[in-house]
């Protein structure tokens, strides 16, 4: 199989990227793997279940990516400077998440219509992360109602962050219609720090037309990787049915998140079950 370059990264999805689903696509050959987005907040608080979100394994060679959001500042540095985010390599702030849950606490996407406050949080951050010696990364969308990203990308870099993330489509779009991979390709002519694109890759001709186009440093591949974590390469050999099964065992044996993500992830596995191997009996969970 061959592995492409630029890179593909999975990306960080609510509800899908615990622990579990991490592990498995390390063990499909994922380079570099992000958490969900994990309130700073509640890390702070010292909840069980947030912490628990940050179970990882470190495996030679692969990147870890820990995705924070959050409403108050001061608690992503207390967090950066705590030592619990000592297994990742790279710290991330959510600022394109589009849920109304996140928005209406002025986290995620909201934070674009705020560039003075989206300043402020990764000024903090890359202070912080200087200290632990991390890397400092930002995950935006083109704007929330106007297309913004060349502005607000560019007050990204000048803050601290050294990566830059970007969904091709506005905050109101939600993931609704066709990602703008030009509004990608502005911000990377824009900045001199690495760009990644994000949005409709879910095969190897969507990826090679996004990096056409963007001219990105590497690709974000999200939902086609929910119950397919070996397209990871976009490789179009489907592995054997005892390969599928032994990888549904894996992700249930090390799901450590709600009991009702794995069910989505075992139907998700399972569709891919009667599409390639129909005569084949579905693993119960």
């Amino acid at each position: 199989m061959q592995t492409l370059s630029p890179v593909i990264i999975a990306a960080p999805l609510a509800g899908w990227s615990d622990y579990g689903m991490r592990s498995v696509l390390v063990a499909c050959g994922a380079r570099e793997v992000w958490t969900e987005m994990i309130n700073a907040t509640a890390l702070v608080r010292g909840n069980a279940k947030t912490i628990a979100m940050l179970k990882t394994d470190r495996v030679a060679g692969v990147r870890y990516v820990v995705q924070l959001f959050g409403r108050e500042p001061a608690d992503f540095v207390t967090v950066i400077e705590s030592g619990l985010l000592k297994d990742y390599d790279e710290v991330n702030l959510n600022m394109g998440c589009p849920a109304p849950k996140i928005i209406k606490n002025h986290c995620g996407c909201q934070l674009m219509q705020h560039l003075d406050d989206a300043r402020h949080l990764i000024e903090l951050c890359a202070a912080a992360v200087k200290k632990t010696h991390q890397a400092l990364s930002v995950k935006m969308r083109l704007g929330w109602d106007k297309d913004i990203a060349v502005k607000f990308a560019q007050m990204c870099v000048k803050a601290g962050a050294e990566r830059l993330i970007v969904h091709g489509r506005l905050g109101v779009d939600g993931y609704r219609g066709v990602a703008d991979y030009d509004g990608i390709a502005r911000v990377k002519a824009a900045v001199k720090v690495p760009v990644i694109a994000n949005g409709d890759v879910r095969d190897r001709a969507s990826y090679e037309n996004c990096l056409v186009v963007t001219h990105a440093d590497g690709v974000m591949v999200g939902r086609a990787l929910c119950g397919a974590p070996w397209k990871i390469n976009l490789d179009d050999q489907v592995p054997s049915y005892a390969r599928i099964v032994e990888l549904m065992q894996m992700q249930k044996r090390l799901h450590n998140g709600n009991p009702s993500d794995l069910i989505k992830h075992w139907l998700c596995y399972q569709k891919q079950i009667k599409k390639y191997y129909p005569e084949q009996p579905l693993p119960v969970l």
